[in-house]
Protein backbone atom coordinates (compact mmCIF):
# COMPACT_ATOMS: atom_id res chain seq x y z
CA UNK A 1 0.00 0.00 0.00
CA UNK A 2 1.41 3.41 -1.02
CA UNK A 3 1.32 6.13 1.59
CA UNK A 4 1.30 9.80 0.66
CA UNK A 5 3.57 12.16 2.49
CA UNK A 6 3.43 15.94 2.52
CA UNK A 7 6.27 17.90 4.08
CA UNK A 8 6.12 21.63 4.72
CA UNK A 9 9.32 23.59 5.03
CA UNK A 10 9.08 26.86 6.92
CA UNK A 11 11.93 29.33 6.48
CA UNK A 12 12.90 31.49 9.43
CA UNK A 13 14.75 34.77 8.85
CA UNK A 14 18.29 34.27 10.15
CA UNK A 15 18.54 37.89 11.29
CA UNK A 16 15.38 38.46 13.32
CA UNK A 17 13.51 35.15 13.56
CA UNK A 18 10.52 36.30 11.51
CA UNK A 19 9.12 34.24 8.63
CA UNK A 20 11.55 34.22 5.71
CA UNK A 21 10.50 34.08 2.07
CA UNK A 22 13.69 32.84 0.42
CA UNK A 23 17.21 31.54 0.86
CA UNK A 24 19.75 33.95 -0.61
CA UNK A 25 23.22 32.82 -1.70
CA UNK A 26 26.24 35.10 -1.92
CA UNK A 27 30.00 34.82 -1.83
CA UNK A 28 32.90 36.82 -0.46
CA UNK A 29 36.62 36.12 -0.76
CA UNK A 30 36.11 32.63 -2.14
CA UNK A 31 33.60 31.57 0.53
CA UNK A 32 29.96 30.93 -0.39
CA UNK A 33 27.18 31.75 2.07
CA UNK A 34 23.43 31.11 2.29
CA UNK A 35 21.00 32.98 4.47
CA UNK A 36 17.22 32.76 4.92
CA UNK A 37 15.68 36.24 4.79
CA UNK A 38 12.34 38.02 4.72
CA UNK A 39 11.41 40.50 1.97
CA UNK A 40 12.77 43.57 3.76
CA UNK A 41 16.12 41.96 4.58
CA UNK A 42 16.52 40.66 1.01
CA UNK A 43 15.99 44.20 -0.32
CA UNK A 44 18.42 45.55 2.29
CA UNK A 45 21.12 43.00 1.39
CA UNK A 46 20.75 43.54 -2.36
CA UNK A 47 20.70 47.31 -1.90
CA UNK A 48 23.87 47.18 0.18
CA UNK A 49 25.70 45.03 -2.36
CA UNK A 50 24.47 46.77 -5.53
CA UNK A 51 27.27 49.38 -5.78
CA UNK A 52 29.84 46.58 -5.50
CA UNK A 53 27.99 44.32 -7.94
CA UNK A 54 27.77 47.11 -10.52
CA UNK A 55 31.48 47.93 -10.17
CA UNK A 56 32.62 44.31 -10.01
CA UNK A 57 33.19 41.67 -12.68
CA UNK A 58 31.28 38.41 -13.01
CA UNK A 59 33.36 35.28 -12.79
CA UNK A 60 32.53 31.88 -14.27
CA UNK A 61 30.05 29.60 -12.60
CA UNK A 62 32.61 26.79 -12.42
CA UNK A 63 34.36 25.64 -9.28
CA UNK A 64 35.87 28.50 -7.34
CA UNK A 65 39.62 28.67 -7.15
CA UNK A 66 41.55 29.24 -3.94
CA UNK A 67 42.27 32.93 -3.32
CA UNK A 68 45.57 32.32 -1.55
CA UNK A 69 47.41 30.93 -4.59
CA UNK A 70 48.23 27.43 -5.66
CA UNK A 71 47.52 24.45 -3.47
CA UNK A 72 50.47 23.24 -1.44
CA UNK A 73 52.53 20.59 -3.14
CA UNK A 74 52.31 17.07 -1.86
CA UNK A 75 55.50 15.81 -0.29
CA UNK A 76 57.10 12.51 -1.12
CA UNK A 77 57.94 10.07 1.65
CA UNK A 78 61.64 11.07 1.40
CA UNK A 79 60.73 14.74 1.80
CA UNK A 80 58.69 13.91 4.88
CA UNK A 81 61.79 12.67 6.72
CA UNK A 82 63.48 16.03 6.13
CA UNK A 83 60.29 17.92 6.98
CA UNK A 84 59.85 16.06 10.28
CA UNK A 85 63.51 16.56 11.21
CA UNK A 86 63.31 20.30 10.56
CA UNK A 87 60.02 20.61 12.45
CA UNK A 88 61.41 18.77 15.51
CA UNK A 89 64.57 20.92 15.41
CA UNK A 90 62.39 24.04 15.50
CA UNK A 91 60.11 22.99 18.36
CA UNK A 92 57.08 21.50 16.59
CA UNK A 93 55.39 18.59 18.42
CA UNK A 94 55.79 16.18 15.49
CA UNK A 95 55.04 12.49 15.81
CA UNK A 96 57.07 9.81 14.02
CA UNK A 97 54.04 8.70 12.01
CA UNK A 98 50.82 10.17 10.70
CA UNK A 99 49.77 13.40 9.10
CA UNK A 100 51.77 16.60 9.15
CA UNK A 101 49.58 19.75 9.11
CA UNK A 102 49.83 21.78 5.91
CA UNK A 103 50.66 24.93 7.89
CA UNK A 104 53.71 23.21 9.35
CA UNK A 105 54.86 22.01 5.91
CA UNK A 106 54.44 25.59 4.66
CA UNK A 107 56.65 26.76 7.54
CA UNK A 108 59.26 24.19 6.46
CA UNK A 109 58.98 25.25 2.80
CA UNK A 110 59.46 28.91 3.71
CA UNK A 111 62.09 28.05 6.35
CA UNK A 112 60.24 30.38 8.70
CA UNK A 113 59.74 28.63 12.04
CA UNK A 114 56.39 29.41 13.62
CA UNK A 115 55.93 26.52 16.04
CA UNK A 116 52.63 26.21 17.86
CA UNK A 117 52.66 27.71 21.34
CA UNK A 118 50.42 25.00 22.76
CA UNK A 119 48.77 21.89 21.46
CA UNK A 120 45.19 21.49 22.62
CA UNK A 121 44.74 18.14 24.30
CA UNK A 122 41.65 15.99 24.08
CA UNK A 123 41.18 16.15 20.31
CA UNK A 124 38.97 13.39 19.04
CA UNK A 125 39.78 10.97 16.21
CA UNK A 126 39.82 12.77 12.90
CA UNK A 127 39.99 16.22 14.50
CA UNK A 128 42.95 18.32 13.50
CA UNK A 129 45.38 19.59 16.14
CA UNK A 130 44.91 23.19 17.24
CA UNK A 131 47.49 25.93 16.73
CA UNK A 132 47.49 29.12 18.76
CA UNK A 133 43.80 28.71 19.45
CA UNK A 134 42.69 28.29 15.84
CA UNK A 135 42.34 25.21 13.69
CA UNK A 136 45.34 24.08 11.69
CA UNK A 137 44.84 23.76 7.94
CA UNK A 138 44.11 20.42 6.31
CA UNK A 139 46.75 17.69 6.67
CA UNK A 140 49.23 16.71 3.97
CA UNK A 141 48.61 13.25 2.59
CA UNK A 142 51.69 11.49 1.33
CA UNK A 143 51.86 9.19 -1.65
CA UNK A 144 53.60 5.85 -1.43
Amino acid sequence: MDVARNEIVRLIDDLDGSEAIDTVSFGLEGVDYEIDLNDAHIDELRGSLMPYIKAGRKVGAGPSRPQSGAAPKRSSRDDLVAVRAWLVEHGYPVKDRGRVPVAWVADYDSKSPNPPQAVVEGTEDGEQPKRNGSAVEAPVFLAG
